[in-house]
């Protein structure tokens, strides 16, 4: 043991070394003054003062410290760890005082803190979450933490304090816990007290049998049209046989309706229901039983979300009166499985009727064309159309489609390029990709076509045969006059164009000049692919035509994003938006508006930030955001709007109890006797807490408690380093030395 004080040294220079150098300095020095006219004592004197110079040199070269050791009492510690889950504010069998209160009482006892005092007294919430408390008032404990991982949180208290010498951990808790966990062996060596929030109370007697939907699993994401199936467990408290109709409804509209029958001694019953989502977005469902008899009605309903997305590329069709064009582009694009057509032909009264490959015609619901249903296609196809095919807010809604990145392919003839054409549609003239001259027409021959050097590169068409001349077509639209920002990608041998291609906003155009390109549907190049040189041409020209996720990203139309679609009471939610108002406004912002389950409406502003995991996206990306915090159970419905007004984006957001804070359970006196038993802790009753802390092992510590500091970088010594060579210099000149 060292000493109550002593010097270190920690020398720069090993003593081995800095010893002869002073010594070999010392005698150099010496020899310098002995031919000097001086005498004895003065030489003497000089080689004194530089001695002592370089001698202090060499003891800060030393480095020495001054180590003092002294030992210090340090008190034991002990844990307080406080549930702080929503489950303590419950008052099972109509207990009072509830569980939350008797804790409080507790933190504020003067008698507590007294007997607390001569410990050194660590203070934590546990919930979901384990924390350390800084506050000291009883009432700035909030009860509304999720989850109870009582276990995990004393294994993360002792991990945090195994340096300590801890006494034990208090516990106030009321014992539902639903960590999973179990105590780890450093958690097992320290003593676990508990008091008794709860006093012991009979069972409420319940004049009816309890039914209740415990569990329901279902997928939460579906492709539409997909099949899956939804699993509903119910259970009961009571026995006897008996039987209850159960229905699945999708919002209002009931699904299917089921009988569950219970024999006599059976608890549980599991029933099964397919559902096959029609449409895409977030679709609410809901389970309700219906028993003649319950002992609460209250927990026979249970909704639930499903989102439903589309995965395929959806291509819109509109094609005007039927032609071979129209069948073999329309079975190109069926033949494709990355493709989900919705075709429609004009008919003689000017409306559009589905059409569907197997069955012939038949009456389907027509394209709205508004902005939210575009929204759901990449590709939009306008065969021989005339111009007053759609109106005019149609037409606007398919141009501003394109300028969001969408994309459109023109595949007309007579119709749709010559008089009284697309060319004088209100808005969709200026996305032709060339305009008809005063004496276009419909050319009929043989006219052979190849790729000229823009096609050859253009990622549309890199897959068709660039050694071999294309197949010859057998009519094409001319003349035109291509737009300044097209380019010729396929053309006759004088130079016509028979495919275009051109950008506009953040979409992509193709414009086809002939009608007889479906004759390419006889086969490949060598007429030996099994992919015939049509459907090649066909599908690679709307891959490129239809965005990719990275351009879908950057469009102005408005997103909402959350993580999931389903949270808990008190439990953060962050809604993201992903929308970048076309670049024109970078300063605007967003508010959202929610709907709570009681109709009252919260308005919250959305500042821009950047997104990811949080709102469930993989890849960050720049957006907006706000967080609020539901406190009530049920439905939200979230809405956010652009500035302007002209997009509107809702979700909706289910919002429930945690399911074991809900339950009213009391007191889990097995769970904490085990806890306590386990670690040589004790659960005593509310009347005893204050007995509870003679068992309560004190044991302080003694502590050596060392202390080092330099001793060597003392001003002291600098001013008298400088002073020993301000007296030698002063002593030369004098001696007239310098």
């Amino acid at each position: 043991m060292m000493p109550p004080a002593s010097i270190l040294i920690r020398p720069v220079i090993p003593l081995s070394i800095l010893i002869p150098v002073l010594l070999a300095t010392g005698t150099m020095v010496w020899y310098t003054y002995r031919h000097c006219a001086l005498s004895s004592r003065q030489r003497l004197t000089l080689w004194l003062s530089r001695m002592s110079a370089i001698t202090l040199i060499a003891w800060l070269l030393l480095q020495a410290e001054r180590r003092n050791v002294h030992y210090q009492v340090e008190a034991p510690v002990l844990a307080v760890a406080l549930d702080v889950s929503a489950s303590m504010q419950d008052s099972p069998r109509g207990v009072s005082p509830t569980r939350s209160r008797r804790a409080l009482s507790f933190v504020g006892d003067r008698r507590i803190a007294k007997l607390c005092k001569r410990y050194r007294v660590f203070k934590y919430e546990v919930g979901a979450e384990t924390e350390e408390r800084t506050q000291s008032a009883a009432e700035a404990i909030a009860f509304n933490a999720p989850r109870s991982h009582i276990t995990s949180g004393i294994n993360q208290i002792c991990e945090r304090l195994h340096a300590e010498n801890l006494a034990g951990v208090l516990l106030l808790s009321d014992g539902l816990d639903h960590s999973g966990a179990s105590l780890a062996p450093e958690a097992l060596a320290v003593p676990i007290f508990a008091p008794e929030l709860e006093e012991p109370t009979p069972p409420k007697q319940s004049a009816e049998a309890d039914i209740w939907v415990a569990e329901v699993s279902y997928p939460r994401m579906m492709v539409v049209n997909w099949k899956a199936s939804v699993d509903v467990l119910i259970r009961r408290d009571g026995t006897g046989a008996t039987s209850l109709p159960i229905h699945f409804r999708q919002g209002a509209r009931a699904l299917r309706t089921s009988t569950v029958q219970f024999e006599d001694e059976e608890q549980f019953k599991q029933v099964s229901f397919s559902v096959e989502p029609l449409e895409v977005g977030q679709i609410l469902y809901q389970i309700e039983i219906t028993p003649k008899t319950d002992g609460d009605r209250e927990n026979n309903t249970r909704d639930f979300l499903i989102e439903v997305s589309d995965p395929k590329n959806r291509v819109l069709y509109l094609e005007g009166p039927p032609r071979w064009e129209f069948k073999f582009l329309k079975r190109a694009l069926l033949s494709e499985k990355n493709y989900q057509l919705s075709a429609f032909v004009r008919g003689g009264d000017g409306n559009f009727i589905s059409f569907d490959e197997a069955s012939g015609f038949s009456g389907g619901e027509p394209p709205t064309f508004t902005p939210e249903e575009l929204r759901s296609y990449k590709v939009v196809i306008l065969g021989d159309l005339p111009g007053n095919a759609l109106k005019e807010e149609q037409w606007r809604s398919i141009r501003d489609f394109v300028d969001k990145g969408g994309g459109l392919l023109f595949i007309g003839a007579a119709n749709a390029y010559g008089h009284g054409g697309l060319q004088g549609a209100p808005y969709i003239d200026e996305l032709l990709p060339a305009q008809s001259g005063p004496t276009a027409k419909m050319n009929e021959g043989k006219f052979s076509v190849d790729l000229t050097a823009t096609g050859r590169a253009h990622p549309a068409l890199s897959g068709l045969p660039h050694e071999t001349r294309l197949p010859p077509v057998l009519t094409f639209w001319t003349p035109v006059k291509p737009s300044t920002f097209s380019s010729a990608l396929i053309s006759t041998a004088d130079g016509s164009p028979i495919l275009l291609g051109r950008r506009y906003g953040q979409g992509r155009v193709a414009m086809v000049l002939s009608d007889s390109l479906w004759r390419w549907q006889l086969g490949g190049m060598d007429g030996t692919t099994e992919k015939s040189l049509y459907n090649r041409f066909v599908t690679q020209l709307i891959y490129w035509l239809a965005p990719s996720a990275k351009e879908v990203e950057k469009t102005a139309f408005l997103q909402l994003v959350t993580e999931k679609s389903e949270f808990e009471t008190r439990e953060r939610v962050t809604i993201g938006a992903v929308y970048d108002g076309n670049g024109e406004s970078p300063n605007e912002s967003l508010s959202c508006r929610v709907t709570t389950p009681d109709q009252r409406r919260l308005v919250f502003p959305m500042v821009r930030t950047n997104l990811g995991a949080e709102v469930g996206i993989r890849k960050r990306v720049d957006g907006f955001k706000c967080v609020f915090t539901p406190q009530t159970p049920g439905k939200y419905q979230v809405t956010v709007a652009t500035p302007d007004g002209t997009q509107e984006e809702s979700l909706i957001l289910l919002v429930a109890e945690p399911e074991h804070e809900k339950t009213g359970a009391p007191l889990n006196r097995d769970f904490l006797q085990n806890l306590a038993g386990n670690t040589g802790g004790r659960l005593v009753q509310w009347k005893d807490r204050y007995k509870m802390f003679k068992h309560i092992q004190y044991r302080p510590k003694e502590v050596e408690i060392v202390e080092e500091y330099p001793i060597w970088n003392k001003y002291i010594w600098l001013a008298i380093l400088i002073g020993l060579f301000t007296a030698e210099w002063w002593w030369r000149r004098k001696l007239d030395l310098v």
